[in-house]
């Protein structure tokens, strides 16, 4: 009888992560075809502003979004309207529950470039990688079958979150030149 009830149990267990796998969240991310990359890109317009102005609103946006700015920027070309900038951030490990820890997993980075052209601006972020003593990419981690699928899957969701913030932070700061003085009305 003991046997049985043990083999019910694993059987449980077995069809518990099965359903648990299937029922991860995964982010929307897109790849790139031409270069097999996660790769968040977008042209946003700013009517009536010209790339000069742009750029300079993506300095003050950079400056007022980032510690330390000027070590995250790697490229600053304001004649050839572009800017590159590399980001780094601490990515959280989760418990058996799900739940995410304060335990350090590791540092998720990627490459930020901002072209500016009159009335618009093209952003690209790409290259998103683990820091690691070699390079290596987060692409394989969107493997649903892959037996660590889980993890890549909060991990993804958290590094997705962080992105999309920073780029509605970037819109919100490259859209508006700020608050109007009393002399602009």
């Amino acid at each position: 009888m003991r046997i049985f009830a043990l083999m019910l149990l694993a059987s449980l267990s077995i069809n518990a992560f099965g359903q648990k796998k299937g029922e991860l969240n995964w982010p929307a991310m897109q790849v790139d075809p031409k270069t097999n990359l996660i790769t968040y890109t977008e042209v946003p317009e700013v009517d009536g502003v010209s790339a000069a102005d742009i750029y300079d609103r993506a300095m003050k946006w950079g400056g007022e979004y980032f510690k330390n700015f000027s070590e995250k920027l790697k490229k600053q070309d304001k004649a050839a309207g572009e800017m590159e900038i590399f980001y780094r951030f601490p990515i959280y490990a989760y418990d058996k529950k799900g739940v995410k820890t304060t335990t350090k997993q590791g540092l998720a980075q990627f490459t930020l470039t901002i072209m500016f052209k009159d009335g618009r601006y093209k952003y690209t972020i790409t290259d998103l990688n683990l820091k690691a003593t070699s390079y290596m990419p987060l692409e394989p981690w969107l493997d649903r079958e892959d037996p660590d699928a889980e993890n890549h899957s909060y991990y993804l969701t958290d590094i997705d979150t962080e992105i999309r913030a920073i780029i509605d932070s970037m819109k919100a700061g490259l859209d508006t030149s700020g608050p109007k003085s009393s002399e602009d009305w």
